[in-house]
């Protein structure tokens, strides 16, 4: 997407650039909360020296089932611009396979 079509833009996930610039997305749209909510996904917590309370636990090696209550409010506390919908299932063969899917939508567009 170029500047042209863009009032107030944010930096796409994963960053992108070319000859013809960055691509960016318009910001409190549901892409730019989308990258957010993936960068918070994929940052654990201590991770960021400036905020070090910013992302989620590391899930690797923890017990299941991991509680998606939990990751729910984890990310409902982070990006309140998004309401998020976070289920979880067990593999059925391999029970050492846990899914955890996140599903969000935007609460309120042109929050700060």
């Amino acid at each position: 997407m170029s500047y042209n079509n863009i009032d107030t833009p944010h930096f796409d996930f994963p960053f992108q650039l070319s000859s013809a610039g960055a691509k960016v997305v318009e910001q409190d749209t549901i892409d730019d909360i989308a990258d957010c909510v993936v960068v918070t996904l994929l940052t654990h917590v201590g991770w960021r020296d400036e905020v070090p309370s910013f992302g989620v636990p590391d899930f690797a090696m923890r017990k299941q089932p991991l509680n998606a209550d939990n990751i729910d409010q984890i990310l409902s506390s982070q990006e309140p611009r998004a309401l998020f919908i976070v289920n979880e299932q067990m593999d059925q063969v391999d029970h050492l396979i846990d899914r955890v899917n996140v599903g969000l939508s935007i609460v309120q567009k042109g929050s700060a």
